[in-house]
């Protein structure tokens, strides 16, 4: 008869330790999704970013104009070079905000889906050792 309550309890134990574990897993998904976007979003700025530099410095150099005048020399900046520059540091910005997202995005990523694979759960059916397995890996 002391065995029903204790079954029961040990059961019980079971079912909280599943229910954590699920949570677990939730929130380590919920981290990998997370962390994968911001990963993404960094590239996708980093790539813009080099294409404007790139095109902003190309405006700047076709947009400036050096003339010579018997020794001295003019340079005459159009609108195009003046938009090549905003063109250039809206790029340089891009850099600037894209590389680091998308760095910390791939570290945090890899970190929690370790976490996230590390947690298992399972039934053990050998004839030596039956039961339910709950394997936690650091």
């Amino acid at each position: 008869m002391k065995f029903i309550p204790l079954f029961c309890f040990f059961l019980l134990l079971s079912f909280q330790s599943i229910a954590q574990l699920d949570r677990d897993r939730l929130y380590y998904a919920h981290k990998v999704e997370k962390f994968r976007r911001l990963k993404s979003t960094g590239t996708k700025l980093t790539v813009a970013g080099g294409i404007l530099v790139i095109t902003g410095i190309s405006m700047i150099i076709n947009g400036t104009k050096s003339t010579n005048y018997g020794g001295t020399t003019q340079t005459t900046v159009n609108s195009t070079a003046n938009n090549g520059a905003l063109i250039w540091l809206a790029g340089i910005a891009s850099l600037g905000t894209g590389i680091p997202l998308w760095i910390v995005g791939g570290h945090q990523q890899s970190k929690y889906e370790r976490r996230f694979e590390n947690l298992s759960l399972g039934f053990n059916l050998t004839p030596q050792n039956t039961g339910l397995t709950l394997t936690v890996r650091f």
